[in-house]
């Protein structure tokens, strides 16, 4: 995974992430740590002088031609001193002259003599101040003689938490920069530190506080201290800023009215709405008002090195029209529209409809004809016929506009009136103008689109998905069916992580994985999963027709145990050893294989390098970088690569032919990569990355939406439209996932919102008239992508949200009302616990459904009555997504297995008699209950496994290995059903708590009904941590429920009170409640009246605190009433004949157990008029 590993925080932390699925952004790893690479040292062997280096062994080889390459000219050349003097200042964001480049530097003190503080004023990238380890620490440079200074920046190594800087005509007398108390938050990276003009010949930085690296406090360390002076060109900025205005019909922005001072020059540096306002600063009217970020730069023309470029500058293009409320809104879609201008009525799609080319065409967008076909047909029905031809009323228009050009390849214009027409300057932009189409379709049955005008476009140039199939391996039809879905959200790259190493070994023993056939290197793809050549090039073939990049990454020299353990030569287990040219030629002749040649593998543009995590010599890394960047690029494709420039700044140059995936600011900043000259890709780890049951368990979707996008990092925020950042990508990351039992369904649970969430902030940018909550709307029912199913949803429209209802009375119908009926194979009909039931055989035995399975979020119930001496592993239901056991392999169990993943109840059914289990599913795991409450186990996510299943509904019994015995009232639900509880006093009731984890763990996420990862009560890490919740008023109470997360209480107390000052213990006395363990605890007590219900924790499981998703109160339980109700009916069933009566009592029975929780008044009268008859 691109992140820092965890070595510092040891088994304490593997623990605290799980039980923390979602970092908050505010709470990420703000020093990470790492096994890779010697960052925790403040001392490093680049850092030592040459006799110490030679010392330790720690000297940097000889860079030879024969590692770097075949001729002189891929040598790397290292830069004389003069040169490397000016390798920071050479591509700022802003230049001029450093005023205290190799000035006289004074400093309190140094970590060792050789890190001292004239190295922070060389302006090289190389050197560094290291302070002594004390927090008031201070450095200080004099420039000579007093000047107008009003920026310092600061090219941090090891950041500070708080500092001062300080300016001084006389060196005695100081000013803070800042006002108050002039304290500054470091940010780290490089850091300009602005301020208003100061006359100073001495600048000084004053340390406050030290901020921990890997859990120790060293000093502070500098690369440069550097000091400008830029106040007329930011004057002139300022004045842009409140001048520079668009008016109607404006074609080209204008300079003329800012005051620009003569001996300086404007000129726009970015938009980030390109189609309105472009590079060049032509204006293209939009349909409605339209507001822009755009970046101007000021220039210096008697000094070409003095330059400034600004933040945003926002202007508002006006429009062609207004829209108004008695117009069409805009539709919802994901991700959003760019500009929309409604008309009145709507365009009705019918089954006589028509998708129709322009015959210029034809050639050009018959492939985007037949997917919007096929996928139409997958969505409503209608098998439309594709014509050449002129569009009628009710019809779907695809065309190619050369007038559209300003929008860019992927953009469209999206017109709906008596057709809907959908025009773009290429097949690419005309396709997601379908994407368009089909979402507002999806999302009515009635099969309308509102009419209007949209003009369409992407506000960042590439939006992506990383997934890691190294690590847990994914099936080529997993991410066939992803090119779909990223395609269906106007996302257009898909990397594909190809190598990585693992800790838990995989089943065959291995401890890495290349996950691609190679010919070249026969045996080095792994053996349990890997694609070939063929499937390889067929994925991206299916992504050039979905408008997708497929981007396959080969990770060295990090990374890189697949290729040591296939040949121990290359390398020393993880690492590749590049100081040798045989190494080096290796992954050269690997990339060779795949781009080289008639029929290469990787057919697209871009291919990733990877270049993270490496503990090599950086000099030589750098030369490898520069390397591997110059021979991609020699063979016509373009490099990605992981920046880690800041944690290996040196010297030797590197090619800025590549793109740049900046992760982790302390490794390398989007300030420094395109200071540098590199363009970047947002993919940050704290808000970006995905890393099941480790940390980042899914995106926080809520925060993406509100708060990002791609110019914003966890410490630096770069301008809307910065030229050099071109997109986003948000990373699945399996660094345990298959220790720890992910499966691909799990793995869509959580890539499903965020991709959606994302896309809406890379193509549509950040919008200030639509919320979150109305977006998730939006996501829960445009979901999937069509023809690529994957969290497998069934619509049903009963009530009871029931999909399959299996009596046996008339056989396989299904009773539901859905029309799910079966078909049995080798099975018989026999006496059942009500009436009917089914005989299954053992071996191949089954009835086959037309559901293949159901999602997250289901119920399944069944009378079920085994022969003895079933076999191991005998199959109740079974399906692609996975197996429900009567016995999980030798255990005797029940139990289910996903791919290779085996779950086990602690429970066995009885053999030789009626038993009623019922299970119920969810993204967080799975519970069982016997006798509906005889015994309830909840296997739920808790360290180190994932107990999770989708429901597999094609087959109820097997293939190859059924259950023997009968099955009877086979019923199947789309939701989970509480069983043992009605209606939930505490829900959306007062809350309080003693002091908590962090601030967005309050006691009111306990009671709001969400069960998802953020919404959760988290005390601090005490053993006696409360919660009360406030019912309102008094009201008869019987029991709780406890949903615990990870944290869980070993012993606590249950507590009620009418009053909130005298409080009885449900128990009695001073009773201690021993929690079972398994994340759901379900506490029955006598009735009592109560008005605030508490718990009091005792004894905590585990060194957090205690938490929990909800905290449940309900009425006195009736569940015993209930059974002893339906034994009852069950009486009466046997001693009558009367058919009308037998058929009323089956109605009951047949609804066992899922009344229990009902008004039991009904079924009371019931038993006591059939009694008195």
């Amino acid at each position: 995974m691109k992140k820092t590993k965890m070595k510092a925080f040891s088994v304490l932390l593997a623990a605290a992430v799980l039980l923390t699925p979602v970092v908050q952004p505010t709470a990420a790893l703000a020093k990470p740590v790492t096994q890779d690479i010697m960052h925790a040292s403040a001392v490093g062997p680049n850092d030592l002088p040459p006799q110490l280096q030679e010392e330790n062994g720690d000297k940097p080889p000889n860079v030879t031609d024969a590692v770097y390459g075949e001729d002189p000219g891929t040598l790397p050349q290292v830069p004389q001193e003069d040169e490397a003097a000016s390798l920071m200042a050479a591509s700022s964001t802003f230049s001029g002259t450093n005023l205290a480049l190799n000035k006289p530097v004074f400093a309190s003190g140094n970590e060792v003599d050789y890190l001292n503080p004239e190295l922070a004023v060389d302006g090289k990238g190389n050197t560094r101040w290291s302070s002594a380890i004390e927090d008031d620490q201070w450095f200080y440079v004099d420039l000579g003689e007093p000047q107008d200074i009003d920026r310092v920046v600061i090219r941090w190594q090891t950041p500070a938490d708080t500092y001062k800087i300080l300016v001084s005509v006389d060196g005695e007398n100081w000013e803070n920069v800042r006002d108050n108390d002039g304290i500054i938050q470091c940010r780290g990276g490089v850091e300009s530190i602005d301020f208003s003009v100061r006359e100073a010949r001495y600048v000084k930085f004053q340390g406050v506080k030290r901020a921990p690296v890997e859990g120790t406090l060293y000093g502070y360390s500098f690369y440069e201290f550097e000091v400008y002076q830029l106040h007329d060109l930011q004057t002139i900025i300022d004045n842009v800023s409140a001048s520079l205005k668009v008016q109607p019909g404006q074609t080209k922005l204008d300079w003329s009215d800012v005051d620009v001072p003569e001996g300086y020059q404007v000129s726009l540096y970015g938009s980030d709405r390109q189609p309105v306002i472009d590079q060049d600063g032509q204006i293209r009217t939009p349909l409605v008002d339209a507001k822009v970020n755009l970046i101007v730069q000021v220039e210096d023309e008697k000094d070409p090195n003095r330059k400034l470029i600004s933040g945003n500058i926002p202007v508002v293009v006006p429009g062609l029209h207004k829209q108004t409320p008695d117009r069409n809104a805009e539709p919802d879609v994901i991700p959003s529209l760019q500009e929309w201008y409604g008309d009145t009525g709507e365009f009705r799609l019918k089954n006589s409809s028509r998708i129709v080319v322009n015959p210029q065409d034809e050639s050009a967008l018959r492939n985007t004809a037949e997917l919007t076909r096929r996928d139409l047909l997958d969505l409503t029905g209608y098998d439309l016929k594709i014509v050449a031809g002129k569009p009628k009323a009710g019809d779907l228009y695809l065309s190619i506009d050369p007038s559209l050009t300003r929008l860019g390849e992927e953009g469209n214009r999206f017109k709906v009136g008596d057709y809907v027409s959908i025009a773009s300057v290429s097949a690419k932009g005309a396709f997601y103008g379908t994407r368009t189409a089909l979402q507002i379709i999806k999302q009515h049955p009635d099969r309308t689109i509102p009419r209007g005008e949209a003009m369409d476009y992407p506000k960042y140039a590439q939006r992506g998905l990383m997934i890691d199939v190294a690590r847990k391996f994914y099936t080529i039809d997993f991410l066939r069916n992803y090119v779909k879905l990223l395609s269906w959200y106007k996302m257009n790259t898909f990397q594909i992580h190809l190598n990585d190493d693992v800790g838990t070994p995989f089943a065959d023993g291995t401890t890495a994985a290349f996950r691609l056939e190679s010919t070249t290197y026969p045996g080095l793809a792994s053996p349990n999963g890997h694609y070939t050549k063929q499937e390889f090039k067929d994925l991206q073939l299916l992504g050039m027709e979905y408008g997708i990049n497929i981007i396959p990454e080969i990770d060295t020299p990090g990374h890189s145990r697949a290729f040591t353990s296939y040949n121990p030569a290359l390398g020393n287990d993880r690492g590749l050893d590049i100081t040798k040219p045989e190494t080096v030629q290796f992954v050269k002749s690997l990339w060779d294989e795949y781009v080289e040649g008639n029929d290469p593998t990787f057919i697209g543009p871009d291919v990733n390098i990877g270049t993270d995590e490496y503990g090599g010599n950086t000099e030589v890394f750098r030369g490898y970088m520069d390397t591997m960047i110059k021979h991609i690029n020699s063979k016509g494709k373009h490099p990605h690569l992981w920046g880690e420039l800041t944690q290996h700044n040196g010297t030797t140059p590197i090619s800025t032919d590549a793109t740049m995936n900046i992760w982790h600011e302390p490794y390398g900043s989007p300030q420094q990569a395109v200071d540098l000259g590199y363009d970047v890709i947002n993919t940050q780890n704290v808000f970006l990355y995905i890393v099941p049951t480790l940390y980042g368990d899914y995106l926080n979707s809520q925060f993406i939406y509100n708060e990002w996008e791609p110019v914003k990092w966890e410490s630096t925020t770069l301008p809307y439209g910065h030229p050099r950042v071109k997109g986003g990508m948000f990373c699945l990351w399996n660094d345990v996932s298959e220790a720890n039992g992910l499966s691909m369904d799990d793995s869509h649970e959580r890539l499903l919102p965020g991709i959606q969430a994302v896309s809406e902030k890379m193509w549509t940018g950040t919008r200030d008239d639509r919320s979150y909550e109305k977006f998730e709307q939006r996501a829960k029912a445009i979901a999937d992508a069509p023809n690529a199913d994957m969290s497998h949803k069934i619509t049903v429209s009963n009530n009871d949200n029931k999909v399959i209802s299996y009596l046996f009375e008339n056989k396989f119908k299904d009773e539901s009302g859905n029309r799910f009926d079966g078909k049995g194979v080798n099975v018989n009909m026999t006496e059942g616990k009500y009436g009917n039931g089914v005989r299954l055989n053992g071996g191949k035995s089954y009835i086959q459904t037309p559901i293949d399975a159901l999602g997250f979020g289901w119920t399944v119930s069944m009378w079920i009555k085994p022969d003895k001496n079933n076999p191991d592993n005998a199959v109740l239901m079974e399906s692609p997504a996975g197996t429900l056991k009567l016995k999980q392999g030798s255990s005797g169990k029940l139990g289910f297995t996903k791919e290779h993943y085996d779950s086990t109840f602690n429970y066995s059914v009885p053999e030789g008699k009626w038993t009623h289990i019922t299970l119920k599913g969810d993204k967080k795991g799975v519970t069982l209950f016997v006798n509906l409450d005889e015994y309830v186990e909840r296997l739920e996510e808790q360290y180190p496994k994932l107990y999770t299943l989708v429901l597999p509904t094609l087959r109820i019994g097997s293939e190859t290995n059924a259950y023997q015995g009968v099955l009877d009232n086979v019923m199947i639900y789309n939701k989970p059903i509480e069983l043992l509880s009605g209606d939930n006093l505490a829900l959306h009731q007062a809350a309080e708590s003693s002091e908590l984890e962090f601030p967005y763990y309050s006691s009111d996420k306990a009671v709001d009904g969400d069960m998802s990862p953020l919404s959760r009560w988290s005390s601090a890490y005490v053993d006696d941590a409360w919660f009360i919740v406030d019912l309102g008023k008094p009201k008869d109470v019987g029991k709780v429920i406890i949903k615990w997360q990870g944290a869980y209480a070993e012993k606590y107390q249950l507590l009620v009170s009418t009053d909130k000052t005298n409080w009885t213990n449900v128990s009695g006395g001073d009773g201690v409640i021993t929690s079972k363990g398994n994340l759901l605890d379900i506490i029955t007590f006598d009735p009592q009246q109560a008005r605030y219900v508490k718990f009091q924790g005792v004894k905590r499981a585990t060194v957090f605190g205690n938490s929990f998703f909800e905290f449940e109160v309900y009425g006195p339980d009736h569940i015993q009433e209930y059974k002893q109700l339906i034994a009852q009916v069950e009486d009466l069933l046997k001693k009558t004949d009367d058919g009308t009566l037998r058929k009323l009592l089956l109605q009951v029975l047949n609804r066992y157990p899922y009344d229990a929780t009902a008004d039991l008044g009904p079924l009371r009268d019931l038993v006591n008029r059939m009694h008195s008859k």
